[in-house]
């Protein structure tokens, strides 16, 4: 393979065929001026308006007001969840017959009356 390599390159070449004439770069800069059009550059003087002064404020309003918004939205669905979780425990640590919905609609159980998983496992062991 190296043999084939040194072969093609013996007989191209390392020279890739492409030459820059001499002295083409030390007037390059003039030569490329000349060839472009005169433009005159004009400082204008005008006051920004309301819109672009006030405009990065806005935007900094509506981001923060998007944040708030995913906030609100992801404490819904937490608090949803949680309720959820709170009537299923409500309803396991307290013995009633009636439905355990019902009773907590009423208002017949409190934050107090949520038992914690320790909790319920000391009541467990201290019932015969």
């Amino acid at each position: 393979m190296k043999n084939e390599e040194s072969e093609i390159l013996n007989r191209l070449g390392r020279d890739a065929g492409f030459r820059v004439p001499e002295g083409y770069f030390d007037d390059f800069n003039e030569r490329m001026a000349s060839m472009l059009p005169e433009v005159e550059i004009t400082e204008v003087d005008q006051k920004p308006t309301l819109w672009v002064t006030i405009r990065p404020y806005i935007y900094m309003a509506a981001m923060f007001a998007g944040v708030w918004c995913m906030m609100k939205v992801f404490n819904v669905f937490n608090q949803s969840v949680s309720a959820e979780q709170r009537v299923s425990e409500v309803a396991s640590s307290i013995n009633i017959d009636n439905n355990a919905d019902e009773f907590i609609m009423s208002g017949g159980a409190s934050d107090y009356d949520i038992m914690t998983y320790e909790d319920s496992i000391m009541m467990d062991e201290a019932q015969p």
